[in-house]
């Protein structure tokens, strides 16, 4: 029979021995060092000056006095009498009161924090107890999950795609919200009332990035309340076809971008005139009863027209917005109200005139009148001569003549004027060949 115990190597009491008490008493003090170990500090290398019974260190390496020659971790305990010595063995645990943790007695690193071990439980429960699905459970008002000196990571992993990895949030053990990888790979974000019937709200394609859902626009011109606006909502960013307007005359329409086509879209025949069956529609809301349409022809895009809704008259009618491609044109108007350019001015044979979006007229023209020569009482006149005007009036328009600079004075007369033509004559004291004058005729074109 061996006479030391196999772990802790406690003396064996013989059966021949004498004085057995001896022999005991010495595997007692053994046990009393091992047992609960609790000691003072382990970086202290000189012993204490008065120790007391029971004290406890662990020795650092290099240890001097009593404690000189003793390999770095051995325990080192007072008996009253003198310090003695035991080696420690893989696994011994010890309480360091100096520093108020657990150590770990390990072969290749020494007495090690206990914290810093790894610990594999069936389960654990805080406050709480864990079952065979939630083997970690916890109880409390809140749950701190801290970072280390850097970030921080939570990481929830599934076996395969078609699992379930994700949060839940519930209220009183029912559902009301779960956002993760649900039976996918797709990131989403469900929602539900009462915990049965549930609401995806948002989808985040793994493959790319892509959102949709119930919170998302069904189109580009979905306008459900509190969905978040696409790509090319309401035309805006759009690259492709814009969104064919439904009715022209309808004042429900959602704000954005459209195309107005013949054949797909209502009331048509309400675009402005001259305008093609082929533009761009803008619309902007005020409010429920006011919106403004701006219309810009596909085929002559430097025609653009804009209108007002009001909730007790409805639409008004167009009106145009000029431009520099468009103050310049061919005036023209409808119930006298303009529908054409700004400012027209032309020449032909007869002349030059300029004709006005408001209504006025002005001809001009350069005219030789005949000799003057035929007596009229005190003064001679010439033939009368008549000019056609370049552009007809709506009705005989004012004559105004002038006179040509020369040494002798004459003067021209106005003489029969009509919406197409005006005579004129010249006057002097004297009997004169024929002379120049020029003549302009100011009136109203419609």
């Amino acid at each position: 029979m061996s006479e030391n115990s196999a772990v802790l190597a406690l003396p064996y009491i013989q059966p021949s021995q004498a004085q057995k008490h001896v022999t005991h008493n010495e595997a007692l003090k053994v046990l009393d060092a091992l047992v609960q170990m609790v000691v003072s500090a382990r970086d202290q290398s000189d012993p204490p000056a008065a120790p007391q019974t029971g004290d406890r260190f662990l020795l650092p390496a290099g240890a001097t006095g009593a404690w000189a020659g003793q390999p770095a971790g051995t325990l080192a305990c007072y008996d009253g009498v003198a310090w003695m010595f035991m080696a420690p063995q893989p696994g011994w645990r010890a309480h360091v009161l100096a520093e108020a943790r657990a150590v770990t007695y390990d072969a290749a690193e020494g007495w090690c924090d206990s914290s810093a071990e790894t610990l594999e439980l069936a389960g654990l429960g805080v406050s709480a107890s864990p079952d065979a699905v939630n083997r970690l459970a916890i109880s409390s008002p809140a749950t701190l999950f801290n970072h280390a000196g850097a970030g921080h990571q939570l990481k929830l992993n599934k076996a395969a795609t078609a699992e379930t990895a994700s949060l839940l949030y519930q209220t009183d053990w029912s559902g009301r919200a779960e956002m993760g990888l649900n039976g996918g790979d797709d990131f989403s974000v469900k929602v539900s009332a009462d915990g049965t019937a549930w609401t995806e709200a948002l989808r985040i394609a793994a493959a790319s990035g892509q959102v949709t859902g119930a919170a998302v626009q069904a189109g580009g011109h979905d306008s459900t309340a509190g969905r978040l606006l696409t790509a090319g909502a309401f035309g805006w960013g759009e690259t492709g076809d814009l969104h064919d307007l439904t009715d022209l005359d309808a004042l429900d329409t959602a704000a954005g971008l459209y195309r107005y086509r013949l054949g797909d879209t209502a009331n048509i025949a309400s675009r402005p005139a001259g305008i093609s069956n082929y533009g761009l529609i803008r619309v902007e809301r005020y409010d429920s009863g006011r919106c403004r349409q701006t219309i810009t022809d596909a085929l002559s895009p430097s025609r653009s027209f804009y209108r007002m809704s009001h909730p007790s008259t409805g639409w008004e009618g167009w009106r145009e917005h000029y431009t520099s491609a468009s103050i310049l044109g061919g005036v023209s108007q409808s119930g006298g109200v303009p529908t054409g350019a700004v400012i027209e001015r032309a020449s032909n044979a007869n002349g030059a005139y300029v004709r006005f979006a408001d209504g006025t007229q002005i001809c001009m023209s350069g005219q030789m009148l005949a000799d003057v020569t035929v007596a009229a009482g005190a003064i001679f006149r010439s033939p009368p001569v008549t000019w056609a005007f370049p552009a007809a009036f709506s009705a005989a328009p004012a004559l105004m003549q002038g006179r040509q600079n020369h040494s002798t004075a004459y003067w021209t007369v106005p003489g029969v004027t009509t919406t197409t033509s005006g005579e004129a004559c010249a006057m002097s004291f004297q009997s004169i060949t024929s002379r120049a004058v020029s003549l302009v005729a100011l009136g109203r074109w419609f």
